[in-house]
C-alpha cells in the first residue's frame, strides 16, 4: 500500500469525484433560477455582455455547454448548470489532493509512510472533500449556472498547482507550474476575482520552500510581500494594462490623427516585444527571478485576453449589452465597476459626514466616446466636481458605516447603538457595527451555517426566529434562541433546518490545532487562504446594512479551506489515540468521522439542497410576460423580475414580442441605446428624447424650482421644457454645473377616445369610462433619469402600445411615478388605462382596478407554476415569495369575479390558487385571506370555514410557541406574537362578517371565538 500511495492517492481523489457529481447532477436545477443566474445563461449561451466586471470565460465555456442540447432551448439553461456542477466536482477533486498532500507532510513528520498512516490520510481527504461536497452554501452554488462553482474550481486548482511545485521545486522543470498559476489567475478573471485571494498563500509556500530556516524578520517581509503581490495583481496590472490600452488609444487616433482601434493594436504589439525583450534579456543576464516574473506576468494578461470577446460582441451591440464595453477605455470603467460607485476602507467618511467647506467636491476622470463625424474621441462629459469630498473632521480610520442612505443610517443607529446620529460616531461604535453586523451576521453567522447547522432558510435581520445558526443541541440552542421545543408546524417542517451538533466545526478545529502544533509553516499557509477568503472579503467589501439577499456565497472560499481541515482533524485523532499499530481502529476512526460528519450533512441537507424537477424562476418569468398584451411595453426594476424574463425571452424564445424595460438601468444613457434599437420582435422602445440630451452627464437628473407657474402645463409642454437646451430651463449649482430644472409639477395628458379604442388599450365595455384627460402630478422635486425617459415615453406613445409595471416595481405610488390612479391589474403586471379607478385603500397590495376577463383568463391558462405545489420540490425563500404576489392577485380576481356574479369562476380561481400554492408547501398568511373571503363571497362556506380554522390552528401553535419565551427573549418575539393575534383578529371578523354559524349574534358561542379569547388573555 505504501509504495502504491500515489495510485491509491489518484483513485480515491476520482472516486470522490465521482461521488460529487452524481451528488450535484442529481441536483440540479433543470432550468434558469432566481437572481443573477438568468442573465449568466442568456449572456453564455448567446455571448452577449452581462453586469460588470464581466465574466467572459465563463460566458465562453458556458456557450460551449449550452451547445450540447443540440437546439432543444429548453435544455440550454440545464447544460450550463451541468457545467457548474462538474466544475463543483472538480473541485471536491482538488480539495481531496490538497487534504492528503497535507496529511502526508504530517505523516513524513516521521520521515516515513506506514500503511496505517496511508490509511489514515486517505480517510482525511475522503471526509474533508465530502464534508464540503455537502456544506450548504457550496453546495447550493454547485446546482445552478452562477459564476461561484467555476470560481471555486479556479480558486482550488491554483493551490493545488503550487503544491506541485513544491514537490517538484528541486527541478529544472518546477518553475512551469509557476506559469501555469500565473495563466490560471488571468484566466480566472475571466470568471471571478476569488482566485486572486489565494496569491498569499500560494506566496507563502514559495517562500516556504525557498527558505528552510525562516528567520522571524523574513517571515514578516514574506507576509508583507505576498499581501503586496495580491495588490499588485488586483489593483495594478489589470487596471494599469487597460488605461495604457485606453490612453495609447487616444494619442493615436486624437493626436497622430491615425484610425480608430490603432493605438489598441499599436498597444497589443508593445506588450508582446516588450514582453519579449524582457524575457530576452533577463536570461541573457542570468536573472531567473526577473525572468520569472515577466513570463508570469505576460502569462497573466495571456488569461485575462477572455476580455476582448465583450469588446468584440460589445461592437455586435448584442440585445443584452451591460454598459456598453466597445472600447479599451470603456473597457476599464466595466472592469472597474464605475457604475456601482466606490465606499471607503481604511480611511474615509462616516456616514452623517459633512461636505469640505473649502472644496466641497473634486474632478472625475473625462469620459471619452467615439465621433465618428469627427474620427476622433470627443470628451462626452468631464465630470468635473462630481467628487464629493468630505470634511476631514468627519474622516477615520477604518470606517464601517459611511452610506448616508436613510435605511442604513437607520441600521447603523440601531446596531450601534448611536444615541446621537448628528454626532460622529465614536470609534467603539464603529467598531461595535462592525463585528457585530459585518463580521458577526455576515461572515460567522454563515460559517456556523455550514459546520453546525442552520435554523431555517429565511433570511435573518438579528430575529432570534429567522437565519440563525443552530447545531441541535437543544441547551446550546435554547440559551441562545430561545425554546427548541413544540416548534410551530412552519418551523418543523422547513427544509433548511439542518442539524451537524458541532460535528464538523470540532473536527476542523482539532485538525487545525494539530496542523499548528505538528507542521506550523503549512498551517501558516492554510491559515492565511482562510482569511483572504473569508475575513479580508468581510474588510472589503464594508458590507451596508442589509443586504437585499443572503451573502454567504461570497465566502465559499473560506468554508473550502475549513474543510482541509476538517480533513486533517481526521489524522489528528488518529495520531492522538495512538492508532499506528491499530488497522481496524484506524478504518474504524476513519469510518465514524465519514458518518457523523459529512454522513450527517448529506442527511440533512439533500432535501433542501434538491432542485431537481423545480421550475419556478421559469415559470414566474412567464406570467409576467403572460400578463402583457401583445407588443406591450413591461417596465420592471429588480434582478428577480428581469433576469429570469431575459431568459425566458433570450433563451427560449418566449414572448419576445413584449419589451422588459428595467427602470434601475434606465438610468444609463447605454440602456436607453439598447432600448431604441428593435429586439427580436420587440420594436424600439419610443423614446423621443436624442442621445445628446440623456448621454451620461445630462439630465442625470434635474430638479423642480418654484418659479410660481399657475394652472397646468400639456404634458408635451413640460417634456419640450426638459429638452430644451435653452439658459431658461436651466440654473447654475454652486459647482458652476448648469443644471436642467423644472417648474411645473401638474401636467395633463391629453386623450384621443378614437385612438384608445382602435389600439385596444381598453376594453369595449368600458368605453364610456375613458377619460378626456389625466392629470398627473409629478409629486417630487427631484426627477432621474428614468423618470424623464418614463415621462417621454407616456407623452409619445399616444396609446398605440400597452404599457405595464411589473406588480413587484415598488411599494407605494411614487415607485410606479403616481400613475397608480390609473392602473388595471391582468395579471402580474398592472396596465396603464385612461380610465381611473377608485383605490380601495389596501396600499400596494390594492393598486389598479381587476379586469376579470382578462385576468381569469392569464390565471388559469397560461400561468404555470413550476412544479411548486408538489411537496417533494424544494423551495427557497426566494422561490417561496412569488406565491405571495400569486396568492395576492388569485384573491383579487377572485373576490372581483364573486362580485360580479361569476361565483363559479370566483371558486375555480380560489381553488387553483389553492391546490398550486398549497398550504403544505406554502404557510398561511396575510396573502390568503382574500381567497377565503372570495369563497364566502361565492359562496362555498365549507371551504372558507375548513381554511379559517386551519389557519387558526396554525397561529395557535406559533402563540403556543412564542408563549414558552421568557425575559428578554420575549420581548424579542413581541412583533411575532402581536402579528398573529392581528392575523387571528382578521380571521375572527371575516369569521363574524360572512360565516353562516357566526351571523346573528353567534360568534361568541363559536369555538373559534373561544379559542381566540383564550390566546389574546393568556398573551398580552
Amino acid at each position: 500500500m505504501v509504495s502504491n500511495y500515489t495510485k491509491i492517492n489518484n483513485l480515491f481523489g476520482w472516486i470522490v469525484f465521482a461521488i460529487a457529481s452524481f451528488v450535484y447532477l442529481a441536483t440540479i436545477e433543470p432550468t434558469t433560477s432566481f437572481w443573477d443566474c438568468g442573465e449568466y445563461i442568456a449572456t453564455s449561451v448567446k455571448l452577449q455582455v452581462g453586469h460588470p466586471p464581466g465574466a467572459p470565460l465563463f460566458q465562453l465555456l458556458g456557450n460551449f455547454f449550452g451547445n450540447l442540447a443540440f437546439g432543444d432551448v429548453t435544455e440550454q439553461a440545464k447544460w450550463v448548470n451541468i457545467m457548474s456542477a462538474l466544475c463543483s466536482a472538480f473541485t471536491i477533486l482538488f480539495l481531496f489532493w490538497n487534504i492528503t498532500y497535507f496529511g502526508k507532510r504530517l505523516a513524513e513528520i516521521k520521515n516515513t509512510l506506514t500503511e496505517n498512516s496511508v490509511i489514515a490520510i486517505i480517510a482525511s481527504g475522503i471526509v474533508g472533500a465530502l464534508a464540503y461536497t455537502f456544506s450548504d452554501t457550496f453546495w447550493f452554488s454547485a446546482v445552478e449556472g452562477e459564476v461561484y462553482a467555476m470560481s471555486s474550481f479556479f480558486t482550488a486548482l491554483a493551490f493545488w498547482m503550487i503544491t506541485r511545485w513544491e514537490r517538484e521545486a528541486d527541478k529544472p522543470s518546477a518553475n512551469r507550474w509557476l506559469v501555469l498559476i500565473a495563466y490560471i489567475v488571468g484566466l480566472s478573471i475571466g470568471v471571478h476575482i476569488l482566485v486572486f485571494l489565494a496569491i498569499p498563500a500560494i506566496c507563502m509556500v514559495y517562500y516556504f520552500k525557498k527558505f528552510e530556516n525562516p528567520t522571524t524578520r523574513g517571515f514578516i517581509t514574506a507576509n508583507i510581500v505576498s499581501v503586496g503581490i495580491l495588490g499588485i495583481v488586483f489593483a495594478a496590472i489589470i487596471p494599469f494594462t487597460l488605461n495604457m490600452f485606453g490612453k495609447l488609444e487616444i494619442f493615436f487616433v486624437n493626436v497622430l490623427r491615425m484610425p480608430f482601434n490603432s493605438g489598441t493594436i499599436f498597444t497589443v504589439i508593445l506588450i508582446a516585444v516588450g514582453s519579449g525583450l524582457g524575457l530576452y534579456f533577463t536570461k541573457k543576464f542570468s536573472k531567473p527571478y526577473y525572468h520569472q516574473a515577466v513570463l508570469s506576468l505576460l502569462f497573466i494578461i495571456i488569461g485575462y485576453s477572455t476580455f476582448v470577446m465583450l469588446a468584440i460582441r460589445s461592437n455586435a451591440n448584442t440585445p443584452i449589452d451591460e454598459n456598453n464595453p466597445e472600447d479599451a477605455l470603456s473597457l476599464l470603467a466595466y472592469y472597474k465597476r464605475e457604475q456601482y460607485g466606490d465606499w471607503p476602507l481604511l480611511y474615509g467618511q462616516y456616514f452623517n459626514a459633512e461636505l469640505d467647506k473649502k472644496t466641497p467636491f473634486k474632478d472625475n476622470t473625462p469620459i471619452y466616446e467615439r465621433d465618428e463625424e469627427q474620427r476622433k474621441y470627443v470628451v462626452s462629459y468631464d465630470r468635473k466636481g462630481t467628487v464629493r469630498n468630505f470634511a476631514p473632521e468627519d474622516k477615520g480610520f477604518f470606517p464601517r458605516m459611511y452610506s448616508d442612505d436613510p435605511n442604513h443610517i437607520k441600521n447603523y443607529v440601531e446596531i450601534a447603538g448611536i444615541k446621537n446620529q448628528n454626532k460622529r460616531p465614536t470609534f467603539g461604535q464603529n467598531l461595535k457595527y462592525f463585528f457585530k453586523y459585518q463580521m458577526n451576521h455576515m461572515y460567522w453567522r454563515y460559517f456556523m451555517w455550514n459546520f453546525v447547522g442552520r435554523q431555517n432558510d429565511d433570511q435573518g435581520r438579528f430575529e432570534i426566529t429567522k437565519g440563525n445558526w443552530l447545531s441541535g443541541i437543544p441547551f446550546i440552542d435554547a440559551a441562545r434562541l430561545g425554546p427548541q421545543k413544540n416548534l410551530p408546524h412552519y418551523m418543523e417542517r422547513n427544509k433548511g433546518r439542518n442539524h451537524y451538533y458541532f460535528f464538523p466545526l470540532l473536527l476542523g478545529i482539532a485538525g487545525l490545532l494539530y496542523q499548528f502544533k505538528r507542521q506550523g509553516q503549512d498551517a501558516w499557509v492554510v491559515f492565511l487562504f482562510f482569511f483572504f477568503t473569508g475575513i479580508a472579503i468581510v474588510l472589503y467589501t464594508n458590507h451596508k446594512p442589509f443586504e437585499p439577499r443572503e451573502r454567504d456565497y461570497a465566502f465559499a472560499g473560506s468554508f473550502y479551506v475549513f474543510a482541509i481541515w476538517i480533513g486533517l482533524g481526521v489524522y489528528a485523532l488518529y495520531d492522538w489515540l495512538k492508532l499506528q499499530q491499530k488497522k481496524a481502529a484506524t478504518i474504524g476512526v476513519g469510518l465514524a468521522c465519514l458518518v457523523l460528519v459529512p454522513g450527517i450533512m448529506a442527511k440533512e441537507n439533500w432535501d433542501d439542497h434538491d432542485r431537481s424537477n423545480r421550475y419556478v424562476a421559469r415559470d414566474v418569468a412567464k406570467a409576467y410576460l403572460d400578463s402583457c398584451a401583445p407588443n406591450a411595453i413591461l417596465f420592471t426594476n429588480g434582478d428577480n423580475d428581469t433576469f429570469p424574463l431575459w431568459y425566458v425571452q433570450e433563451i427560449e424564445g418566449y414572448r419576445t414580442d413584449v419589451r422588459v424595460v428595467n427602470l434601475s438601468l434606465l438610468n444609463t444613457d447605454w440602456y436607453i441605446d439598447q432600448m431604441k434599437r428593435k429586439a427580436y420582435d420587440g420594436e424600439p422602445v419610443p423614446f423621443t428624447i436624442e442621445r445628446e440630451q440623456y448621454k451620461f452627464g445630462n439630465r442625470d437628473v434635474i430638479y423642480y424650482r418654484d418659479n410660481n407657474v399657475k394652472g397646468r402645463w400639456m404634458l408635451d409642454d413640460f417634456m419640450s421644457w426638459i429638452k430644451s437646451d435653452a439658459p431658461n430651463t436651466r440654473f447654475k449649482a454652486f459647482t458652476g454645473a448648469e443644471i436642467q430644472f423644472y417648474p411645473q409639477k401638474k401636467v395633463r395628458i391629453p386623450i384621443n377616445k378614437e385612438q384608445v379604442l382602435a389600439n385596444n388599450a381598453v376594453s369595449l365595455q368600458d368605453t364610456n369610462r375613458i377619460l378626456p384627460f389625466i392629470d398627473w402630478n409629478l409629486e417630487s422635486n427631484i426627477l432621474s433619469k428614468r423618470d424623464i425617459m418614463v415621462i417621454d415615453l407616456i407623452n409619445n406613445n399616444d396609446w398605440s402600445r400597452p404599457i405595464y409595471f411589473a406588480i413587484t416595481v415598488g411599494n407605494d405610488s411614487k415607485s410606479y411615478f403616481w400613475l397608480d390612479d390609473y392602473f388595471q391589474l391582468e395579471g402580474l403586471a398592472y396596465r396603464f388605462v385612461p380610465i381611473k379607478n377608485e383605490s380601495s385603500g389596501g396600499g400596494s397590495f390594492s393598486m389598479g382596478r381587476v379586469n376579470s376577463d382578462i385576468m381569469y383568463d392569464n390565471f388559469m391558462n397560461k400561468f404555470e407554476f413550476g412544479n411548486m405545489h408538489l411537496p417533494e420540490v424544494y423551495l427557497d425563500e426566494t422561490s417561496r415569495r412569488p406565491a405571495l404576489n400569486l396568492r395576492s392577485i388569485a384573491g383579487r380576481l377572485a373576490k372581483q369575479l364573486a362580485r360580479e356574479g361569476e361565483k363559479e369562476k370566483a371558486i375555480a380561481v380560489a381553488d387553483r390558487a389553492m391546490e398550486m400554492m398549497p398550504e403544505t408547501v406554502f404557510d398561511f398568511n396575510y396573502f390568503v385571506l382574500d381567497l377565503f373571503e372570495a369563497y364566502y363571497l361565492a359562496g362555498a362556506q365549507e371551504k372558507a370555514r375548513e381554511n379559517l380554522y386551519l389557519f387558526a390552528e396554525r397561529l395557535e401553535g406559533e402563540l403556543d410557541y412564542y408563549d414558552q419565551f421568557k425575559g428578554n427573549k420575549r420581548k424579542q418575539v413581541a412583533s411575532d406574537i402581536g402579528m398573529n393575534l392581528q392575523l387571528y383578529n382578521i380571521i375572527l371578523s371575516m369569521f363574524n362578517q360572512y360565516d353562516e354559524t357566526a351571523k346573528g349574534n353567534k360568534l361568541e358561542g363559536t369555538d373559534l371565538y373561544k379559542r381566540y379569547i383564550k390566546y389574546s388573555s393568556i398573551i398580552p
